[in-house]
């Protein structure tokens, strides 16, 4: 879906900022353009993604999605560094003939097919729990706040306020740098192992808390590996269970969890004596 509805943004946006004579539709063109390298970066982050552990990688490759996540934000970022400087030429030169009113209606098309393709990939990366397809959600979401510089900077230039396009584009590039540089930490922390107990600690708390001769939790840590997560989990027991009791509970505390939290992958879970 992102690829071939940034190539058709892409086509149509060079074709209408050459023949409008807007040069901020055609770098908005190469915005779009992006777009289709970050889609590509998804399709193989997830191809990589689902391969099986094996002998050099114990523990698969999931992570690779925070790597290919990381690399999105870091081109979205560098293209508005290249707004950035096309925005200081345009504050800098004279005045020149304002573009046809057409380049506004290619960026109302824009707009419109891009927040689409923003909440369309929204809600699968949220659904998918995918760091990669909701970094290009974000892109296309920033494209859209380029477009918006195109439709003020043509109708600023008609009513005689030619810096009115490059005073936009700043204020687009920092919204584009703020939302690229959150995707960018978020990854970092996913490479990082950082804890994700604030959103499945509670949840696994109370079913393992809830179930039969478990006196309670001395340690709970979480980490995400992809789209799922694993746990490391230590239980307590009665003083007077055996070894062989006490791995038939760490059993069936593994076995309720695997079953009830959606998006656990593998649980580790050791007993020690209450």
């Amino acid at each position: 879906m992102g690829i071939w509805t940034n190539v058709l943004m892409v086509v149509l946006k060079f074709i209408v900022g050459i023949t409008s004579g807007s040069k901020a539709c055609i770098a908005d063109g190469l915005h779009s353009a992006s777009n289709i390298i970050t889609a590509f970066a998804i399709e193989v982050s997830h191809r990589v993604g689902k391969k099986s552990s094996n002998a050099q990688f114990h523990h698969g490759y999931g992570k690779v999605e925070f790597v290919a996540a990381g690399f999105v934000s870091l081109l979205i970022i560098a293209g508005a560094v290249t707004l950035i400087s096309v925005s200081i030429k345009n504050l800098i030169r004279e005045p020149s003939v304002p573009p046809h009113f057409s380049a506004v209606l290619m960026a109302l098309i824009s707009i419109g097919a891009n927040e689409m393709m923003f909440r369309y990939m929204r809600c699968a990366g949220t659904r998918l729990k995918s760091q990669t397809i909701l970094a290009n959600a974000w892109a296309n979401r920033a494209d859209c706040f380029s477009s918006m510089a195109v439709i003020i900077g043509v109708v600023g230039a008609k009513l005689g306020l030619h810096h009115l396009d490059p005073i936009a584009a700043f204020c687009v590039v920092a919204i584009i740098i703020k939302i690229s540089i959150k995707i960018l930490a978020d990854s970092a922390k996913a490479l990082m192992d950082s804890s994700v107990n604030d959103v499945y600690g509670e949840e696994i708390e109370t079913i393992v808390e809830s179930m039969e001769d478990v006196q309670g939790i001395c340690r709970l840590r979480t980490r995400h590996i992809g789209h799922k997560i694993w746990v490391e989990l230590d239980i307590l027991v009665a003083t007077e269970c055996n070894i062989r009791e006490g791995h038939m509970i760490a059993d069936r505390v593994k076995k309720a969890l695997l079953e009830k939290v959606t998006d656990l992958e593998k649980a580790f879970v050791n007993f020690q004596p209450a």
